[in-house]
């Protein structure tokens, strides 16, 4: 536990305060061993820090805490990948926001998208905040707007909210409804609400169906909503948005 009193705090989220990512990814950066407290390296998890007394260091660079933090929404495009480097060589979001002049490096993305999936994503500096809305047992909640090759059966729908079993996994959609039908019926929209955050959800549980999604877009993400954000724009968060994020997932932070 923290020893609030005494100014400690878990090296875990003094990392994620540092703007290092999610404190899940900061457990990541300790157990690689490239982690030092005054010069020594830490040797496991659990390890607490005194900010401003202890000198932390990653990879031979001292870290401190991010005094200001940022809050961005994106609206992905296709063909971009949610990492800051991709070994295949593919554009990733950071490459594209730096095209257009904006330098996002400091930024960690909460919850990813993959190659073809386009859609709301959340940069921020806050990895207190990362933390809070992605853990799985959290259960924040996702909007994703599907473009599927037919009309579902009423069957189908139930069955994608009872589970649809792929790769061991049994995956659930909280909602399945329609909201659009294009080219006489043979093009069909659909808006998938999630609590889960299973790798690839969304598009194995439509496989599972042998339904074939052509388009899949994020439109809501917690209470953070798209809008009307043009693809590949980037956004600050108004005072709002950021307390109605905080609202949600600080309630299970600690």
């Amino acid at each position: 536990m923290e020893n609030e009193s005494s100014g400690e705090i878990r090296l875990n989220r003094y990392l994620a305060q540092c703007g290092l990512g999610s404190r899940r990814k900061a457990d990541e950066l300790i157990a690689s061993g490239n982690v030092f407290i005054n010069g020594q390296k830490v040797s496991g998890m659990g390890e607490h820090v005194r900010p401003g007394i202890d000198k932390v260091e990653y990879h031979g660079k001292e870290v401190k805490p991010l005094r200001k933090l940022e809050y961005f929404a994106f609206n992905k495009p296709r063909g971009l990948m949610v990492t800051r480097n991709d070994p295949e060589g593919r554009p990733t979001i950071y490459d594209a926001l730096k095209q257009k002049g904006k330098e996002a490096g400091h930024l960690n993305y909460a919850g990813r998208l993959d190659f073809n999936s386009e859609g709301l994503l959340l940069l921020t500096n806050d990895g207190d905040l990362i933390h809070a809305l992605t853990h799985p047992r959290f259960g924040i909640k996702k909007v994703y707007q599907v473009k599927v090759n037919r009309k579902l059966t009423s069957d189908e729908i139930s069955r994608m909210k009872e589970g649809i079993e792929s790769e061991g996994q049994v995956l659930h959609a909280a909602d399945v409804r329609q909201v659009e039908i294009e080219s006489g019926g043979s093009q069909c929209w659909y808006q998938v609400d999630l609590f889960e955050g299973k790798n690839r959800q969304v598009r194995r549980m439509f496989e599972g169906l042998g339904v074939l999604v052509s388009r899949l877009r994020r439109v809501q993400f917690g209470t953070l909503r798209l809008q009307d954000l043009p693809g590949g724009e980037l956004r600050q968060l108004t005072e709002r948005e950021i307390g109605g994020l905080k609202n949600l997932g600080y309630k299970g932070k600690k």
